[in-house]
C-alpha cells in the first residue's frame, strides 16, 4: 500500500503545484489588464455569483469533493505490509527482526523442498503467509499437507508460528 500512497500523494502534489502556478499566471495577467490565458475567470465569477447552495450542481460538486477526501483519508490511514517482522529475542535487550522479503524467500525454499513441488511463491502479510505451490503431479491434494508442514516447521524454527498463519494453495502446473 505504500506505493499507492506515494503515487496518490505525488499526483495530488503535482496537481496542486500546477494549479498554484496557473493561479499565479492568471492573477498576474489580470493585474496587468490582459485577457485570461487559460481560465475564463470573468465568466466563471459571473456563473458562481448566480449559484446558491440549493443548486444541484453545487451540491453534486461538494458531495464529490467530500467523497474524494474520504477516499484519500482511508488510503492514507490504511496500514501497509510490514517491512520487517520481529523475531523472538534470545538475549535480553536485543531486538531481532527479519525482512519480509527474507521471510518470503526462506518459506519459498522450505515449500520447494517438499517432494513434487516445482515452484513456490510466498507473500508475507501482517498476520498470514500465503504460499502458492505448483506441481506437475496429477493430484494436488496429496501435496497440500507436506507443503503446509514444511512451511509451518520453518515458521517454528524462526519463532513466528504463533504470529503468522500459513495459507497454502497447491495448483497443477500447466504444461
Amino acid at each position: 500500500m505504500h506505493v499507492v500512497n506515494r503515487v496518490l500523494a505525488t499526483l495530488l502534489a503535482l496537481a496542486l503545484f500546477l494549479g498554484g502556478l496557473l493561479a499565479i499566471v492568471e492573477i498576474v495577467l489580470a493585474a496587468l489588464g490582459r485577457s485570461p490565458w487559460l481560465i475564463p475567470h470573468p465568466q466563471w465569477s459571473t456563473w458562481l455569483a448566480e449559484q446558491t447552495f440549493a443548486a444541484a450542481v453545487v451540491r453534486a460538486i461538494l458531495i464529490g469533493l467530500v467523497v474524494l477526501g474520504l477516499l484519500l483519508l482511508v488510503a492514507a490511514l490504511r496500514r501497509g505490509k510490514p517491512g520487517s517482522l520481529a523475531l523472538p529475542g534470545r538475549t535480553d535487550g536485543v531486538r531481532v527482526s527479519a525482512s519480509r522479503r527474507g521471510i518470503e524467500r526462506t518459506l519459498s525454499t522450505a515449500a520447494r523442498r517438499a517432494d513434487g513441488v516445482r515452484s513456490a511463491r510466498v507473500q508475507a502479510r501482517r498476520r498470514t503467509v500465503r504460499v502458492k505451490a505448483s506441481t506437475a503431479l496429477r493430484s494436488t491434494d496429496e501435496l497440500q499437507q507436506p507443503v503446509t508442514a514444511a512451511v509451518t516447521e520453518r515458521l517454528d524454527e524462526l519463532g513466528l508460528a504463533g504470529v503468522l498463519r500459513p495459507r497454502v494453495t497447491v495448483s497443477r502446473e500447466s504444461s
